[in-house]
C-alpha cells in the first residue's frame, strides 16, 4: 500500500479532476517485489536497485532499517555498486536517479 500511494503521488495525471497532479505526471510506474520475504539480503536489494536501468529512470524506495532512532545501516557491496552503475550508465547515459525515504517510523 505505501509503494502504490507512493506512486500514486508521483504519476498522478494531470488535469484529473480528482486531486492534485503528479510530480512527475507524464511518467509511467513499475512495482519490484522485493519485500516478500520474512528478510532482505542483498543479493535482493542489488538485483531490485539495478533492473533494468536502460528503461527505468527514477527508482523510489521507501524500505530500510528499523525507524527506531538508534538503528543505522545503508546498502552494502552489491547495492551500492548496482546504485554507481545507474549512476554512471544508467537512463541512456544520463545516470538513474534514486530517492529514498527518509522517517517512515509513523506517529513517534
Amino acid at each position: 500500500s505505501h509503494g502504490t500511494r507512493c506512486a500514486g503521488e508521483v504519476a498522478a495525471a494531470r488535469d484529473n479532476g480528482i486531486c492534485g497532479v503528479g510530480v512527475a505526471y507524464g511518467s509511467k510506474v513499475a512495482g519490484i517485489r522485493m519485500l516478500d520475504q520474512p528478510y532482505m539480503t542483498d543479493l535482493i536489494e542489488a538485483n531490485s536497485m539495478g533492473h533494468e536501468p536502460h528503461l527505468i529512470d527514477i527508482y523510489s524506495a521507501s524500505w530500510g532499517p528499523t525507524d527506531d532512532g538508534k538503528t543505522v545501516d545503508g546498502p552494502r557491496n552489491a547495492t551500492m555498486r548496482a546504485i554507481v552503475r545507474g549512476v554512471n550508465e544508467g537512463r541512456r547515459g544520463l545516470g538513474n536517479i534514486y530517492v529514498w525515504a527518509s522517517g517512515d517510523g509513523g506517529e513517534d
